[in-house]
C-alpha cells in the first residue's frame, strides 16, 4: 500500500472543491444576484408608491384648506344674504305702508 501524502490529500480536496463545491457556490451567487435585482426592483416600486402617496397627501391638504376657505366664504355670503333679506323685508313693509297712505 502506498502512503497518502499531504499533496495527495490537497489534490483530492482541490479536485472535490472544483468539481462539486465551487459550481454550487457559483449557482448560489447567481441566485443571490437575481434576488438582489428583484429586491432592488421592489424598492424602486415602493419608492414610486411613496412618492405618489406624498403627492396625494399634499393634494389632500390643499383641497381641505380650499374647502375650508370656501365654507368660510359661503358662511359670510349667507350672513350678508340674511341681512339683505331683512332689508328687503323692511323695504316691502315700507312700500305697503306708503300704499296704504
Amino acid at each position: 500500500m502506498v502512503p497518502i501524502t499531504k499533496k495527495d490529500v490537497s489534490d483530492a480536496l482541490a479536485d472535490f472543491y472544483g468539481r462539486l463545491i465551487e459550481p454550487r457556490f457559483d449557482r448560489l451567487e447567481e441566485r443571490l444576484d437575481e434576488h438582489d435585482k428583484k429586491f432592488a426592483d421592489l424598492l424602486s416600486h415602493f419608492d414610486q408608491i411613496y412618492s405618489r402617496l406624498d403627492r396625494l397627501q399634499t393634494e389632500y391638504y390643499t383641497i381641505t384648506a380650499e374647502l375650508q376657505r370656501l365654507e368660510d366664504h359661503i358662511g359670510k355670503l349667507e350672513h350678508r344674504m340674511g341681512r339683505l333679506e331683512d332689508r328687503l323685508g323692511r323695504l316691502e313693509d315700507g312700500i305697503e305702508e306708503l300704499k296704504k297712505n
